[in-house]
């Protein structure tokens, strides 16, 4: 009970579990397995001490925890205490302005516009850098800044360019609709780096689009569709003569709370559907919503991109492809992967520098 006529009602297992005194010093994590704890464990005794903090003496083994006033009172679940979690902040073609970007030079050499960029890719999914040297290999230097690289069976590093025999639509100059990369790997990568080291082909515009904003568009509009294609698996392929990679996954993935986790859409690896026989028209229905939303001016975003700007996405969000281009001019990319969960922690730990 609580000065101000608040209660709370707190299990003793998870009073025991979460022990202050039972966790490592420097990283916090426990010391003791929750799968020990006696499913019984009751207090002894518990008394507020001088301090204003609760003790409590637990009866089977005499351990004495101590809770400040102010952790039981953030961690109080009773009275509806929850981790926050950011929402994406979704986007379609009007984003114009909005649009994260920042200066390479910049990016490096000041910590405050870092920061900044970072907090707008994590928003968005996605960004755009100006001013990098058109140099071969510096977009792994921007990689390592950002994260660690992730090498694939195309190599840390990989060159986007027009050639004959190419083995990917990539390699060619026809028009790229957009999609997820990778989407026959498991995991997919999950943020990716393009940097323009020549563009003087006339067209190539790159597309991107926000998937999270598409999919939660149809789950108001469209319900019955959006659960088709977060509930029914789909095989992705790629083989070539070096590598084979396989993987299964609906077009969106939702978290167990119905949020939105990834989307997985890439049309020309996913193979011939194959599903129940009453389901299919409906399925190509969904599907095709999906299609053709990624590719109407309403979602989609054309950014011109010239030699020394790079952008990078979600890939587990933001489809991207291009639009197509002469075959006169040149035009090279470079591209890497990198993990979304190390581009965070260099955000996070961002914040501890002084």
């Amino acid at each position: 009970a609580w000065a101000n006529g608040d209660a709370s009602r707190l299990l003793h297992f998870w009073l025991r579990d979460n022990c202050p005194q039972l966790r490592h010093a420097t990283t916090k994590h426990r010391t003791v397995e929750t799968s020990s704890i006696p499913v019984d464990v009751r207090p002894s005794a518990a008394v507020v001490n001088a301090d204003g903090d609760v003790e409590i003496t637990w009866a089977h083994d005499g351990h004495v925890s101590t809770f400040s006033t102010h952790w039981l009172r953030a961690n109080d679940y009773s009275n509806a205490a929850r981790y926050l979690h950011d929402s994406p902040t979704l986007w379609d073609a009007s984003i114009g302005n909005a649009l994260p970007e920042a200066s390479y030079p910049s990016l490096t050499e000041d910590t405050a516009v870092r920061k900044q960029f970072l907090d707008g890719f994590i928003a968005f999914g996605v960004g755009v850098l100006r001013d990098v040297p058109c140099v071969p290999g510096t977009v792994l230097e921007v990689a390592r800044l950002l994260g660690e690289i992730r090498s694939t069976s195309w190599g840390t590093v990989f060159d986007v360019i027009s050639m004959e025999d190419a083995n990917s639509l990539a390699y060619t100059n026809l028009p790229l609709v957009t999609h997820t990369d990778e989407g026959y790997r498991d995991p997919a990568p999950t943020v990716q780096l393009q940097h323009f080291l020549r563009a003087d082909a006339s067209g190539g515009e790159s597309t991107l689009v926000d998937g999270f904003k598409i999919a939660e568009d149809m789950r108001t509009s469209v319900a019955d569709q959006f659960a088709l294609l977060a509930t029914t698996m789909l095989d992705f392929h790629f083989a070539d003569d070096t590598a084979e990679h396989s993987a299964r996954g609906p077009i969106i993935t939702l978290h167990p709370d119905g949020s939105i986790r990834a989307i997985r859409y890439s049309n020309h690896s996913v193979l011939p559907f194959r599903l129940p026989a009453e389901m299919m028209e409906a399925f190509y229905a969904a599907y095709l919503t999906f299609a053709t939303m990624r590719e109407s001016d309403a979602y989609q975003l054309r950014l011109k991109m010239g030699a020394g700007d790079l952008y990078i996405v979600d890939n587990h969000r933001v489809l991207h492809g291009r639009t197509g281009f002469s075959s006169g001019g040149a035009r090279h990319l470079q591209s890497c992967y990198i993990e979304r969960d190390e581009l965070v922690s260099r955000r996070t730990i961002l914040d501890r520098v002084r």
